[in-house]
């Protein structure tokens, strides 16, 4: 018997159908890599000399000092924000004018933060940039400044002034922009731009920052004003807030690599 000779029609698939799987192999990938990005754990990465760092650490740090170093570390600030809240207050009935202490409060509460934002900005840029000096004249400049406008706003519009805390909040990040630029120099952020790309992500991670203390008392005051299924759908508000601020500061902090989830973390 002759040998047969079979034919058997392979089964590929048409040109239609091989660009339909592409376009949806590429959606896929799109959001997958979409999905991946948003997360902002995977944003953050240690590298080895910091591994390397945090075992010698551990090998040659006892456990009596990390404990402490924990439980330590916030003591200055509830310390200084006591010493603060000691300061006496006169009746708001009394005016502005009267209540010269009230002006003092702010003036430190205002160096404080300052100050706080400026270590936080130090920590990260070009090493030396700030002398301790500088980050006096930017705290005491930003103080100074946020204080002067708010006395101006109660003695021309009403003292206490309505919603103080929100208020404060842009002219406190503004002038605190304004004074890292002049303590820095203009001049040294336009030849250097690694330090200007540095010091605009840290002033974006303050804005950030500020912006938050901002949009919680907004929500929670259009919250309380509505009411039943209103409410309910309100409240989905909150995690695209909370997605929406946490990605800014991700963005702004991504050349930052190990630094990026404890930033987004504290702030």
């Amino acid at each position: 018997m002759g040998l047969q000779h079979v034919k058997v029609k392979s089964k590929v698939p048409s040109l239609p159908a091989r660009v339909k799987n592409s376009r949806l192999a590429t959606i896929y990938h799109s959001l997958a890599r979409s999905w991946y990005r948003s997360q902002v754990g995977h944003r953050s990465q240690y590298s080895v000399e910091r591994m390397l760092a945090f075992r010698d650490y551990c090998n040659r740090t006892s456990i009596t000092r990390v404990v402490a170093v924990c439980l330590l570390t916030p003591i200055p600030a509830l310390i200084v924000t006591s010493l603060i809240d000691c300061i006496p207050l006169r009746p708001p009935e009394d005016g502005w004018r009267a209540n010269k202490t009230l002006w003092i409060r702010l003036l430190l509460e205002a160096f404080a933060v300052a100050m706080g934002l400026i270590s936080q900005v130090r920590g990260v840029i070009v090493s030396g940039t700030v002398s301790n000096v500088g980050a006096v004249v930017i705290s005491a400049g930003t103080s100074v400044c946020y204080v002067t406008i708010s006395i101006v706003v109660a003695a021309y519009w009403e003292f206490p002034v309505p919603f103080g805390f929100v208020i404060s909040v842009a002219p406190v990040v503004s002038f605190f922009c304004l004074w890292t630029v002049l303590v820095v120099g203009p001049r040294t952020l336009y030849t250097t731009p690694l330090l200007r790309q540095q010091i605009k992500s840290q002033l974006i991670i303050v804005a950030t920052q500020g912006l938050v203390g901002v949009l919680y008392p907004v929500f929670s005051t259009v919250f309380n004003r509505l009411s039943g299924v209103r409410q309910a759908a309100f409240v989905l508000v909150m995690p695209l807030i909370k997605y929406t601020t946490k990605q800014i500061i991700a963005n702004a902090a991504a050349s930052l690599n190990e630094y990026v989830g404890p930033v987004v973390v504290f702030s």
